[in-house]
Protein backbone atom coordinates (compact mmCIF):
# COMPACT_ATOMS: atom_id res chain seq x y z
CA UNK A 1 0.00 0.00 0.00
CA UNK A 2 2.72 2.47 0.97
CA UNK A 3 4.88 1.78 -2.07
CA UNK A 4 2.00 1.96 -4.55
CA UNK A 5 0.63 5.12 -2.91
CA UNK A 6 4.03 6.82 -3.12
CA UNK A 7 4.72 5.75 -6.71
CA UNK A 8 1.16 6.38 -7.90
CA UNK A 9 1.10 9.86 -6.38
CA UNK A 10 4.50 10.63 -7.85
CA UNK A 11 3.39 9.44 -11.30
CA UNK A 12 0.11 11.35 -11.25
CA UNK A 13 1.73 14.80 -10.88
CA UNK A 14 3.37 14.88 -14.33
CA UNK A 15 0.42 13.05 -15.90
CA UNK A 16 -1.95 15.79 -14.77
CA UNK A 17 0.21 18.91 -14.79
CA UNK A 18 2.77 18.48 -17.55
CA UNK A 19 2.48 18.37 -21.32
CA UNK A 20 4.94 16.07 -23.02
CA UNK A 21 5.19 13.72 -25.97
CA UNK A 22 3.95 10.22 -25.15
CA UNK A 23 1.82 11.29 -22.21
CA UNK A 24 -1.16 9.27 -23.44
CA UNK A 25 1.00 6.19 -23.96
CA UNK A 26 2.54 6.54 -20.49
CA UNK A 27 -0.88 6.92 -18.91
CA UNK A 28 -2.14 3.83 -20.75
CA UNK A 29 0.97 1.89 -19.74
CA UNK A 30 0.54 2.79 -16.06
CA UNK A 31 -3.17 1.91 -16.06
CA UNK A 32 -2.73 -1.29 -18.12
CA UNK A 33 -2.50 -3.69 -15.13
CA UNK A 34 -6.03 -2.59 -14.31
CA UNK A 35 -7.27 -3.44 -17.82
CA UNK A 36 -5.35 -6.65 -18.55
CA UNK A 37 -6.75 -9.79 -16.87
CA UNK A 38 -5.01 -10.53 -13.59
CA UNK A 39 -4.02 -14.03 -14.68
CA UNK A 40 -2.06 -12.59 -17.63
CA UNK A 41 -0.33 -10.06 -15.36
CA UNK A 42 0.42 -12.81 -12.83
CA UNK A 43 2.01 -15.07 -15.44
CA UNK A 44 4.12 -12.18 -16.77
CA UNK A 45 5.24 -11.17 -13.27
CA UNK A 46 5.97 -14.79 -12.38
CA UNK A 47 8.10 -15.14 -15.50
CA UNK A 48 10.06 -11.99 -14.68
CA UNK A 49 10.40 -12.74 -10.97
CA UNK A 50 11.51 -16.34 -11.56
CA UNK A 51 14.51 -15.00 -13.52
CA UNK A 52 15.40 -12.53 -10.75
CA UNK A 53 14.82 -14.88 -7.82
CA UNK A 54 11.88 -12.93 -6.37
CA UNK A 55 9.34 -15.77 -6.52
CA UNK A 56 8.57 -16.89 -2.99
CA UNK A 57 9.98 -13.76 -1.39
CA UNK A 58 8.17 -11.04 0.49
CA UNK A 59 9.87 -8.41 -1.68
CA UNK A 60 8.45 -10.07 -4.79
CA UNK A 61 5.00 -10.17 -3.22
CA UNK A 62 5.15 -6.47 -2.32
CA UNK A 63 6.38 -5.50 -5.80
CA UNK A 64 3.72 -7.61 -7.52
CA UNK A 65 0.90 -6.22 -5.40
CA UNK A 66 2.21 -2.68 -5.89
CA UNK A 67 2.14 -3.16 -9.64
CA UNK A 68 -1.55 -4.08 -9.46
CA UNK A 69 -2.45 -1.25 -7.07
CA UNK A 70 -0.59 1.66 -8.72
CA UNK A 71 -3.26 2.23 -11.43
CA UNK A 72 -5.95 2.75 -8.78
CA UNK A 73 -3.76 5.27 -6.96
CA UNK A 74 -2.95 7.09 -10.21
CA UNK A 75 -6.62 7.39 -11.14
CA UNK A 76 -7.61 8.59 -7.66
CA UNK A 77 -4.73 11.07 -7.44
CA UNK A 78 -5.28 12.34 -10.98
CA UNK A 79 -8.86 13.18 -10.05
CA UNK A 80 -7.67 14.94 -6.89
CA UNK A 81 -5.02 16.91 -8.78
CA UNK A 82 -7.38 17.97 -11.57
CA UNK A 83 -9.55 19.69 -8.97
CA UNK A 84 -6.55 21.41 -7.38
CA UNK A 85 -6.08 25.16 -7.91
CA UNK A 86 -2.44 25.67 -8.96
CA UNK A 87 -2.66 29.41 -8.25
CA UNK A 88 -2.48 28.58 -4.53
CA UNK A 89 1.00 27.14 -5.08
CA UNK A 90 2.03 30.14 -7.16
CA UNK A 91 0.80 32.49 -4.44
CA UNK A 92 2.78 30.62 -1.77
CA UNK A 93 5.94 30.78 -3.88
CA UNK A 94 5.45 34.46 -4.62
CA UNK A 95 5.31 35.03 -0.85
CA UNK A 96 8.73 33.38 -0.39
CA UNK A 97 8.00 29.68 0.13
CA UNK A 98 10.27 27.20 -1.63
CA UNK A 99 8.99 24.11 -3.48
CA UNK A 100 9.23 21.82 -0.45
CA UNK A 101 7.43 24.26 1.87
CA UNK A 102 4.77 24.84 -0.75
CA UNK A 103 4.19 21.13 -1.14
CA UNK A 104 3.91 20.35 2.58
CA UNK A 105 1.97 23.47 3.63
CA UNK A 106 -0.29 24.03 0.61
CA UNK A 107 -0.41 21.13 -1.84
CA UNK A 108 -0.37 18.10 0.44
CA UNK A 109 -3.07 19.27 2.88
CA UNK A 110 -5.42 19.91 -0.04
CA UNK A 111 -4.74 16.61 -1.82
CA UNK A 112 -4.52 14.55 1.41
CA UNK A 113 -8.05 13.10 1.00
CA UNK A 114 -7.07 11.88 -2.48
CA UNK A 115 -3.84 10.37 -1.15
CA UNK A 116 -5.72 8.59 1.64
CA UNK A 117 -8.41 7.36 -0.77
CA UNK A 118 -5.70 6.09 -3.14
CA UNK A 119 -3.96 4.34 -0.25
CA UNK A 120 -7.22 2.70 0.79
CA UNK A 121 -7.86 1.50 -2.75
CA UNK A 122 -4.30 0.16 -2.92
CA UNK A 123 -4.82 -1.65 0.38
CA UNK A 124 -8.12 -3.17 -0.74
CA UNK A 125 -6.70 -4.30 -4.09
CA UNK A 126 -3.62 -5.80 -2.45
CA UNK A 127 -5.58 -7.38 0.38
CA UNK A 128 -8.06 -9.01 -1.98
CA UNK A 129 -5.56 -10.29 -4.56
CA UNK A 130 -5.33 -14.07 -4.67
CA UNK A 131 -4.31 -14.92 -8.25
CA UNK A 132 -1.02 -13.02 -8.22
CA UNK A 133 -0.36 -14.13 -4.65
CA UNK A 134 -0.73 -17.79 -5.62
CA UNK A 135 1.82 -17.33 -8.40
CA UNK A 136 4.33 -15.31 -6.39
CA UNK A 137 3.93 -16.74 -2.87
CA UNK A 138 6.20 -19.49 -1.77
CA UNK A 139 6.17 -21.28 1.52
CA UNK A 140 7.51 -18.32 3.47
CA UNK A 141 5.13 -15.58 2.29
CA UNK A 142 1.42 -16.40 2.27
CA UNK A 143 -1.33 -13.83 2.34
CA UNK A 144 -4.65 -14.22 4.15
CA UNK A 145 -6.63 -14.75 0.90
CA UNK A 146 -4.24 -17.56 -0.10
CA UNK A 147 -4.61 -19.17 3.34
CA UNK A 148 -8.40 -18.88 3.05
CA UNK A 149 -8.33 -20.40 -0.45
CA UNK A 150 -6.29 -23.32 0.84
CA UNK A 151 -8.66 -23.68 3.80
CA UNK A 152 -11.71 -23.81 1.56
CA UNK A 153 -10.09 -26.33 -0.79
CA UNK A 154 -8.71 -28.64 1.90
CA UNK A 155 -11.33 -28.57 4.66
CA UNK A 156 -14.57 -27.03 5.80
CA UNK A 157 -13.69 -24.85 8.75
CA UNK A 158 -15.85 -22.31 10.64
CA UNK A 159 -12.81 -20.07 10.98
CA UNK A 160 -13.07 -19.31 7.25
CA UNK A 161 -16.66 -18.10 7.70
CA UNK A 162 -15.65 -15.91 10.64
CA UNK A 163 -12.70 -14.40 8.76
CA UNK A 164 -14.92 -13.83 5.71
CA UNK A 165 -17.44 -11.95 7.84
CA UNK A 166 -14.67 -9.80 9.30
CA UNK A 167 -13.34 -9.07 5.82
CA UNK A 168 -16.77 -8.02 4.58
CA UNK A 169 -17.12 -5.67 7.56
CA UNK A 170 -13.63 -4.28 6.94
CA UNK A 171 -14.47 -3.68 3.28
CA UNK A 172 -17.69 -1.85 4.18
CA UNK A 173 -15.82 0.32 6.70
CA UNK A 174 -13.03 1.13 4.22
CA UNK A 175 -15.45 1.97 1.41
CA UNK A 176 -17.44 4.18 3.80
CA UNK A 177 -14.21 5.94 4.71
CA UNK A 178 -13.40 6.46 1.03
CA UNK A 179 -16.85 7.95 0.46
CA UNK A 180 -16.42 10.23 3.49
CA UNK A 181 -13.02 11.40 2.20
CA UNK A 182 -14.48 12.01 -1.27
CA UNK A 183 -17.22 14.17 0.22
CA UNK A 184 -14.71 16.01 2.38
CA UNK A 185 -12.50 16.69 -0.64
CA UNK A 186 -15.52 18.08 -2.50
CA UNK A 187 -16.30 20.38 0.44
CA UNK A 188 -12.67 21.56 0.65
CA UNK A 189 -12.55 22.23 -3.10
CA UNK A 190 -15.87 24.05 -2.90
CA UNK A 191 -14.68 26.31 -0.09
CA UNK A 192 -11.37 27.18 -1.73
Amino acid sequence: MLLSTFLGTLASFPLVREKFRGKGFLNTFIVSPMIIPVIVVAVAIYSLFSKTGLVGSKVGLVLGHSLLAIPFVVITMSAALKGFDVTLEKAAMSLGANHLQTFFKITFPLIRPGVIAGALFAFIISFDEIVLSMFICGISAKTLPVKMWEGVRMEINPVIAAVSTMLICLSVILLSLVEYLRGRAERIRGSS
